[in-house]
């Protein structure tokens, strides 16, 4: 399923190979037409901001990959959206499960739209004593916490885990528990695990069409129950928290 480290991927991928494209030919009608501006992300949404003064937005679900091929022509097979380019190429979203979308939308009412998003964990501005202020009184499991978009953007059910991971802390904990220290670890966890996330994603693929799952990445704890924890040996476990599988290292997090 498509987190932020993914959508960040396909964003910089569109720049590689199709920067400054015209859309020439799309089902969004005439809205999703002119050249390209810029490709950049919010959360889990791809944006493919045009001259015209629109913006396509693409949010993946749970299955989407958006990307270049060179012929327009000879589409994937589960493309659920095209967009034809001056040239003989296009932008082809595939979705097999279909629980994405797309849609164009007034860029200057973007904002608007996205506004139902808590901060991005990877901008400059984002401070630990952000991401306190917004769980520091919640009840929640801070994994539950971690996965609200409401509160901080772009983190699913994998790079939650990791994150709190790298923090040392027990996903069940109530965010409310945790104290300055721990909030400090967190924080910068979650953009350490990030930035490798991303960086791992570009070194395991070649071409543009190429989507890594996170399981063929370098994972410390999601997906490895009952195999030895990387950092104390000891075995990671798995439960079910808030609905979502959770893993962790009861040993080294608490």
């Amino acid at each position: 399923m498509p987190e932020l480290p993914e959508a960040e991927y396909m964003v910089r991928r569109l720049e590689e190979y199709a920067a400054g494209a015209e859309i020439i030919r799309s089902r969004l009608g005439r809205h999703a037409l002119g050249r390209v501006r810029r490709y950049h992300r919010r959360a889990k949404n791809v944006l493919i901001e045009l001259e015209t003064g629109w913006t396509v937005r693409v949010q993946l679900g749970m299955t989407g990959h958006i990307y270049w091929i060179p012929n327009a022509k000879k589409p994937p097979r589960f493309t659920r959206a095209a967009f034809a380019l001056k040239g003989g190429g296009a932008l082809v979203f595939e979705d097999a499960r279909r629980f994405g979308g797309v849609s164009a939308v007034l860029t200057a009412k973007l904002p608007e739209v996205l506004r139902g998003y808590g901060p991005e964990p990877l901008d400059r501005s984002f401070r630990w004593q952000h991401l306190k202020a917004a769980g520091a009184r919640l009840a929640q499991p801070v994994k539950a916490f971690l996965l609200d978009q409401k509160r901080i953007a772009g983190l699913g059910n994998i790079w939650a885990a990791e994150a709190l991971f790298g923090a040392r802390i027990d996903p069940a904990r109530a965010a409310r528990s945790l104290d300055d220290a721990e909030w400090r670890a967190l924080h910068t966890s979650i953009r350490r695990t990030l930035r490798r996330a991303i960086a791992n994603t570009f070194k395991v693929t070649s071409r543009p069409e190429e989507f890594p799952e996170a399981d063929l990445q370098w994972l410390a704890v999601y997906g490895r129950e009952g195999k030895p924890c990387r950092r104390c040996r000891h075995p990671i476990e798995k439960s079910m928290l808030a609905g979502r599988a959770t893993f962790f290292c009861p040993h080294c997090q608490h």
